[in-house]
C-alpha cells in the first residue's frame, strides 16, 4: 500500500493518494481523517466496492443552487453507504446540519444511505493510530504458514502483547508476524487500546 501527500492546500487540508490491491483502485482523499476512514474501510474488508468523490449531484437549498459531491461510496451488503467525512465540529454547524437533512431526503428517494461520520466514529481511543501502523502491510501476503506454526505448537489461544512475543520467539517466529497477523485478521483483539497493551485471541 502507497500513502502519499501530492499538494499542501493549506495548513490543515491535504490531498493525498491510498492504493488497495483488494480492490484494485487508487483513492483520492482530502484529509487526514479522510485517510484514517479509508484505512478503516481497507482494514475491516467487510465492503463489496469503495469510491471516494464518486458522483456529483445538484439540488436546491434555501431558494439557491447547490452542488455536492460525496467524499466515499461505501456498499456493504448490498447497502449503499454515501458518507460524508467531517470533524465534529463541522458537523454540529447548523448550516451543515441543514444541509445533511436535505441530503439525507434526496438520497433516501435514490435507495441510498447517507452518513456523516466524525473522529468519534473513526477514531475511537488508539485505532486510527493502530491501523495507520497496519496499513502498509493491509496488501501484503498473510502469514499463514507462521500462523499454522503457531497453532500446531500450542493449545493457547489467547495471550497479552508480552506473552505473544515471548512465545513467537521460542518458536524462531519474528515480531512482525503479529503486525501482519492483525492486519489479516488472524489475530483478534480491541484496537482502540495502545499497541503494547494489546490482549489477543486466535
Amino acid at each position: 500500500m502507497q500513502q502519499r501527500e501530492l499538494v499542501k492546500q493549506s495548513p490543515i487540508r491535504s490531498s493525498y493518494l491510498s492504493h488497495s490491491a483488494h480492490y484494485g483502485r487508487v483513492y483520492a482523499v482530502e484529509s487526514t481523517l479522510e485517510l484514517d476512514y479509508l484505512n478503516l474501510i481497507r482494514f475491516e474488508k467487510t465492503a463489496e466496492s469503495v469510491e471516494s468523490q464518486p458522483f456529483s449531484i445538484r439540488f436546491h437549498l434555501a431558494g439557491r443552487p447547490r452542488r455536492y459531491t460525496p467524499d466515499f461510496l461505501v456498499i456493504e451488503n448490498g447497502v449503499e453507504y454515501v458518507d460524508e467525512i467531517k470533524t465534529r465540529s463541522a458537523a454540529n454547524n447548523p448550516e451543515f446540519c441543514h444541509k445533511a437533512r436535505k441530503l439525507s431526503g434526496i438520497f433516501r428517494a435514490r435507495g441510498q444511505v447517507f452518513r456523516v461520520l466524525t473522529e468519534d466514529d473513526i477514531r475511537p481511543g488508539n485505532r486510527a493510530q493502530n491501523i495507520r501502523y497496519l496499513a502498509p502491510v493491509l496488501d501484503a501476503p498473510a502469514p499463514v504458514s507462521e500462523y499454522q506454526t503457531l497453532l500446531n505448537a500450542t493449545n493457547k489461544r489467547s495471550a497479552s502483547m508480552p506473552e505473544l512475543l515471548k512465545l513467537l520467539a521460542n518458536l524462531a517466529i519474528t515480531p512482525s508476524f503479529v503486525r501482519r497477523a492483525v492486519a489479516h485478521h488472524f489475530l483478534q483483539c480491541d484496537l482502540t487500546k495502545p499497541w503494547s497493551q494489546l490482549d489477543f485471541t486466535w
